[in-house]
């Protein structure tokens, strides 16, 4: 009770009581407890396997599937993974494989999210690998293309991005001149991906072709929500914030911040916005203002900020430079980052 009072009012509980305290966060406590157990779920169930035939019907693995993006999409990394650890078995017992593989791309996806975003990538690599050997079945380029950006993404977070390209080029490659439908939204965000492939690879002339590509493509599309992707003109603003920042242009990404509204999109994608926006500020010497920030990050997705390499640092490069505030001792302790 008093850690969520202490959260609620954006201090520490040594404010609060005056008393030490060890934090804990029961959330991702749970969460982490959960990523194991979906690890092993997928483990022992690999494609090719006898399935368990009968536990669930398409409709009943359809709307827990739904439910189970819907907690993504909101961060809540705890409770999606929790409900994978029953979901994902269900999904390979399910009669009709057909309708199950194209169930299994997007939920893979969020176990690979998940996984990844509370610390796990070597266990979001196998969600990604599931996710891919899904999408093959259905021999559609457009879920194979979102089962690579998914593999790529956890390639690239590892600093593998040479390989986190290739993935990217052999898919976009199939989706050129498509006429599936939503092929241009996913064709679209792998030239996202790899112009955070190529800025990562030293590359900045490639890097902004493809991210002049995903901006024409988004003029035509506009803003969509297919495979959730959050693809449209807003997100190739937010990632092209993203490359100016990791290319050492914080004003740059500020300028091309202003007047993209966010509060409409899911809150896993608001998430790295303000994370992006605090980066921002302090590679600005703004730093009271990334103390905002971050806690407005918190706010959308408090497991996500709590549990975010990007947040941890840019929350310990502010204590290096001795801001000293309420607000920001109270996030380091819900972080588990020492403040004094």
């Amino acid at each position: 009770m008093v850690v969520d009072l202490a959260a609620a009012l954006e201090c520490s509980v040594i404010d609060l009581t005056g008393q030490p305290y060890t934090p804990a966060d029961r959330q991702l406590d749970g969460a982490r407890s959960d990523a194991e157990r979906v690890w092993r779920g997928m483990m022992a169930r690999p494609f090719g396997s006898p399935p368990d035939v009968g536990a669930a019907t398409v409709d009943q693995v359809a709307r827990e599937s739904a439910l189970v993006r819907d907690l993504y999409g909101r961060c809540d990394y705890a409770g999606a993974l929790h409900r994978l650890v029953d979901l994902l078995p269900a999904l390979h017992g399910v009669t009709d494989q057909r309708a199950a593989y194209r169930l299994m791309v997007p939920v893979y996806g969020v176990a690979m999210g998940s996984l990844l975003n509370v610390g796990y990538p070597a266990h979001a690599w196998l969600a990604a690998e599931r996710c891919a050997e899904a999408a093959n079945l259905l021999d559609d380029p457009v879920p194979v293309g979102v089962a690579a950006a998914n593999r790529a993404r956890v390639s690239a977070y590892t600093g593998a991005y040479g390989p986190a390209r290739d993935l990217c080029d052999r898919a976009g490659a199939d989706l050129e001149g498509s006429g599936a439908d939503k092929a241009l939204d996913v064709l679209g965000f792998l030239h996202l991906a790899r112009a955070h492939h190529f800025a990562g690879m030293k590359d900045q002339a490639a890097a902004e072709e493809h991210l002049a590509e995903a901006a024409r493509i988004a003029a035509h599309t506009g803003e969509t929500a297919s495979w959730d992707l959050a693809w449209g003109p807003r997100n190739v603003a937010l990632w092209r914030m993203a490359y100016q920042l990791d290319t050492g242009r914080p004003e740059e990404a500020l300028r091309t911040a202003t007047g993209v509204v966010v509060a409409d999109l899911p809150a896993v994608r608001q998430v790295y916005f303000w994370l992006d926006m605090a980066r921002a500020m302090t590679a600005a010497g703004r730093e009271r203002d990334a103390v905002r920030m971050l806690l407005a990050a918190e706010r959308v997705g408090p497991q996500h900020a709590r549990s975010s390499t990007a947040a941890r640092e840019i929350a310990r490069g502010l204590l290096r430079r001795g801001i000293v505030s309420t607000e920001l001792r109270g996030l380091c302790e819900r972080m588990g980052i020492p403040a004094q």
